[in-house]
C-alpha cells in the first residue's frame, strides 16, 4: 500500500521585502498551517460521485508484474460499468448492477462476482457515502491531489482501496488496489467525459454458448 505523504507549509507572502529583523519572527508568531477538514473532503467527493449519471473515459492499468493495458472505461450510475479493453488483451469487464463479469475470450471464460464484494461497489452504489459504505483509513492532500484509503467495514472485502481524486472538484483520477497479499493494480483515467447517452448494451455480458447450454441442461 502506498505510504502517506506529509503537506509542507507554505510560506506567507508580504506586500513588502521584510527587514532582518523581520525575516526571523520569533517561534510564538509562527503561523500553524490549518487543519485539514477531512469530512468536507469526503462530503466533496460524494457529492461528485452521487452527481454522476453517466461517465467515459480512457484507462491505464498497470498490473502487480508491470504490464501494461488499456482501453476505455463506460460508467453508468448506478450499479453499472465496463472496461472495455484494447487488444490484444482478451479481457472485458462489465458490472450490471448486481455482479462483475470478467470475460477471457482466449479462455472462451466467463467468471462472476458480486458487485458487492468488490470496491467497485463504493464507485456504483446508489447514494454513495464513502463513510457509511466503507471504512476510511486515511484521507490527505498531496500535490494538487486528494488521496482517499477505503478498506471494507465488514472486513469480509479482501484488501484495500486507495482512490484519487481532483482537490477542487472531487472528479476521480485513478486508483489503486491491493489485494490480501499485498499485490496492488492501478488505473489512471483520462480524457474523461460525462454526461453522455450509453447504449444500455454496453452493460450487458452473454455468457458463452457452451455455459448457456450447460445451464438449460
Amino acid at each position: 500500500m502506498i505510504t502517506t505523504l506529509f503537506l509542507s507549509v507554505a510560506l506567507f507572502a508580504q506586500d513588502a521585502a521584510p527587514s532582518p529583523e523581520e525575516a526571523s519572527p520569533p517561534a510564538e508568531a509562527a503561523i500553524e498551517a490549518p487543519a485539514f477538514d477531512t469530512e468536507a473532503a469526503i462530503a466533496g467527493v460524494n457529492g461528485w460521485l452521487n452527481g454522476i449519471e453517466t461517465y467515459q473515459a480512457r484507462f491505464d492499468q498497470i498490473a502487480p508484474d508491470g504490464s501494461a493495458s488499456g482501453g476505455t472505461l463506460y460508467i453508468r450510475r448506478p450499479g453499472r460499468l465496463r472496461f472495455d479493453y484494447d487488444a490484444p488483451s482478451p479481457l472485458l469487464v462489465v458490472a450490471d448492477g448486481t455482479t462483475v463479469a470478467i470475460e477471457d475470450s482466449a479462455l472462451n471464460t466467463v467468471d462472476r462476482v458480486p458487485l458487492r464484494s468488490t470496491p467497485l461497489w463504493w464507485l456504483l452504489k446508489p447514494d454513495a457515502d464513502l463513510s457509511e459504505d466503507a471504512r476510511v483509513t486515511d484521507v490527505w492532500t498531496e500535490d494538487g491531489r486528494l488521496y482517499v484509503g477505503l478498506a471494507d467495514a465488514n472486513d469480509e472485502m479482501d484488501g484495500q482501496a486507495l482512490f484519487v481524486f481532483h482537490p477542487e472538484s472531487y472528479a476521480l483520477e485513478e486508483w489503486f488496489v491491493s489485494d490480501s497479499l499485498g499485490y496492488t493494480t492501478r488505473v489512471i483515467l483520462s480524457e474523461v467525459e460525462t454526461g453522455m447517452s450509453l447504449n444500455p448494451r454496453l452493460f450487458i455480458l452473454d455468457e458463452p454458448e457452451e455455459d448457456r447450454r450447460t445451464r438449460r441442461q
